[in-house]
């Protein structure tokens, strides 16, 4: 067969069969509409993205200043290892640096996990409404993924601990859970390790744990603490992640953390990308580790703006979900496409949640606090219960 370059539809059917079957049935991750596009689109200016669960504060000022000094040596190839970042992290978390390794953000780190343990007979168990790179990890590996049942207030336990079996090699599971913002607590991740298959990783992807330590009233379990204990027993099968994008304003840098077994950690490095976190992004997370104030400050800005959100909504009349992260899921009652097509015209960028199977839901992040009225207002009177 020759193949016609000027037939589209030939030349569409040849990519067809050029991509194996299972690159064939994925969906591209979508991301959050950019502000500038919104702009150029609507020919407005002034919109307020809340749809990506940035850290409204931006980065540390330390950090700034240690990008800045680490420009001139962007022609030299970056630590491989990131050993400066691990140094860092050993003090800050006091486990070892051997305990260690640091990814291109977490989500790096989630896919290292299916590359490196999950064979073409293995599978990977999360809850549904989870983060949509746990499923994308494992399909873009060609590994089976199993979703048991969960609801915006958590994940079943007992259908999660009854779907484990002797194929499971992951158990990916965030907490603070993004998008419905739910946490598992201390009971549940011990009972979720007791019932861990012996050949299998318990994944606790913790990137808003530093806003969730805002409320020490509220019961969840910490994720640091388990992957501790787990490594004093000896047990290998605990993996913590964490990121420096959320509360730290790393986003655009890319670097992440797992916390592990040296052993775990130790298959990741043999499927791990060279250079694949770059100096800016290292000197950057080191800075911003030790910016305590810049911590404690976008906490307390996270909490008091959920706060505010939560409650003029539940005073519209919304179902707002509980959340210990630096956003919130509401449930308008109604299809959110249209009231998140008509919160884009008022330059208000949420995140509708259809792709998760919540087609009533948005969710939206915590804005600076120079807009967080204006959101609030957009979203009383777009999804308002007299709205509706």
């Amino acid at each position: 067969m020759v193949l016609r370059l000027d037939d589209p539809v030939a030349v569409t059917a040849w990519l067809e069969r050029l991509a194996p079957a299972h690159v064939r049935t994925l969906d591209a991750y979508q991301p959050g509409k950019p502000i500038e596009e919104l702009e150029r689109e609507l020919g407005i200016t002034g919109a307020i993205k809340v749809a990506s669960n940035e850290n409204p504060l931006g980065p540390s000022p330390r950090a700034m200043t240690a990008i800045a000094a680490a420009i001139p040596g962007v022609h030299l190839y970056p630590a491989a290892a990131a050993f400066g970042v691990r140094r860092a992290l050993a003090r800050h978390l006091e486990v070892a640096e051997d305990a260690l390794a640091v990814g291109a953000g977490s989500n790096d780190l989630l896919y290292q996990l299916v590359l490196a343990v999950v064979g073409p007979e293995h599978e990977v168990v999360s809850p549904a409404l989870g983060f949509l790179s746990y499923r994308l990890a494992t399909e873009v590996a060609g590994r089976r993924f199993v979703t048991t049942p969960a609801t915006p207030r958590g994940p079943d336990l007992d259908a999660l601990c009854a779907a484990l079996s002797p194929r499971t090699r992951l158990v990916m599971i965030g907490t603070p859970n993004n998008p419905t913002g739910s946490v598992l607590t201390r009971a549940g991740a011990e009972r979720l390790l007791a019932a861990l298959p012996e050949h299998a990783l318990l994944v606790v992807d913790e990137a808003y744990a530093e806003y969730a330590a805002a409320y020490p009233e509220i019961d969840h379990v910490d994720g640091l603490a388990l992957v501790r204990a787990a490594l004093a027993a000896g047990d290998p099968r605990v993996v913590l992640l964490r990121t420096f994008s959320k509360i730290y304003g790393l986003a655009a840098l890319r670097v992440g953390y797992a916390v592990a077994h040296p052993g775990v950690l130790g298959l990741l490095g043999r499927v791990v990308r060279t250079f694949h976190v770059g100096t800016l992004a290292q000197v950057a997370a080191v800075a911003a580790l030790d910016d305590d104030e810049h911590v404690a400050l976008s906490a307390a800005h996270g909490r008091r703006g959920l706060e505010r959100i939560a409650a003029a909504l539940v005073d519209a009349g919304v179902t707002v979900y509980p959340s210990l992260a630096n956003f919130v899921l509401v449930d308008a009652g109604r299809p959110s496409g249209p009231l998140y097509d008509r919160l884009l015209r008022r330059g208000v960028i949420v995140r509708p949640m259809a792709a998760w199977g919540l087609p009533t839901c948005l969710r939206v992040s915590v804005p600076a606090a120079t807009d967080l009225e204006r959101v609030v207002q957009a979203l009383v009177e777009v999804i308002g219960r007299d709205q509706a």
